[in-house]
């Protein structure tokens, strides 16, 4: 036990254990309400290869699961590894500066341990929060075509019909264009105080595209 906590608390395993205690502590205050654990993985939904962090993730193979759990799962894994490094190895450079230089070599070498164990822990824990990472169906069709079954020119809404992985859909729409039965326009927006969509006619948005 005295070898278990004299390592623990030691350079370099002694900056794991910190990282550590604070994931558990986050952990422990979410089980007790204090913590939306919905809302910190709600985070990482808006993530895309586009951005730095999304690109990151993605690259790691790190995706779909909440950024706590990934962040908890690679303190432990780096811990593991700095402290089994410095039980086994540690002695052998005594407690001078060669114990500081080994720690200093041990750190990435945990942390590079630690995104390995990660990437393989977080693949069987996906399908858990998959649902949880599905954009929301408003979200999903932004940027869908389709075409007009009717609309009041006068009031500026009507109604179109999209066809989407398979579903066929019927949704209010809104818009400043003038348009007609069969015309095909694109969905630009939701518009959630009205539950309709903001769209465009399909010339003005691909020559917007274009532009």
């Amino acid at each position: 036990m005295e070898a278990f906590i004299a390592v623990t608390f030691s350079f370099p395993t002694v900056l794991f254990t910190v990282l550590l205690a604070v994931a558990v502590i986050y952990w422990l205050i979410s089980l007790v309400g204090l913590v939306d654990l919905d809302g910190g993985g709600d985070a990482d939904l808006d993530l895309d290869a586009s951005s730095d962090m999304g690109g990151l993730m993605v690259t790691l193979g790190l995706q779909g699961v909440p950024l706590p759990l990934v962040l908890t799962l690679l303190f432990l894994g780096a811990w593991l590894t700095a402290y089994f490094a410095d039980l086994m190895l540690g002695s052998l450079f005594g407690a001078g500066w060669g114990h500081i230089l080994f720690g200093l070599v041990v750190i990435p070498l945990a942390l590079v341990a630690g995104l390995l164990a990660t990437a393989v822990l977080v693949r069987p824990l996906r399908p858990l929060f998959r649902r949880a990472y599905k954009r929301p169906l408003e979200k999903q069709i932004i940027g869908a075509g389709c075409v007009v079954l009717s609309f009041n020119a006068n009031k500026g809404q009507g109604r179109a019909e999209v066809h989407r992985d398979g579903a066929h859909l019927i949704l209010k729409i809104r818009s400043d264009a003038s348009l007609a039965r069969r015309d095909r326009a694109v969905l630009v927006e939701y518009l959630p105080e009205h539950q309709a969509y903001w769209v465009v006619t399909e010339a003005e948005f691909l020559a917007g595209s274009s532009g």
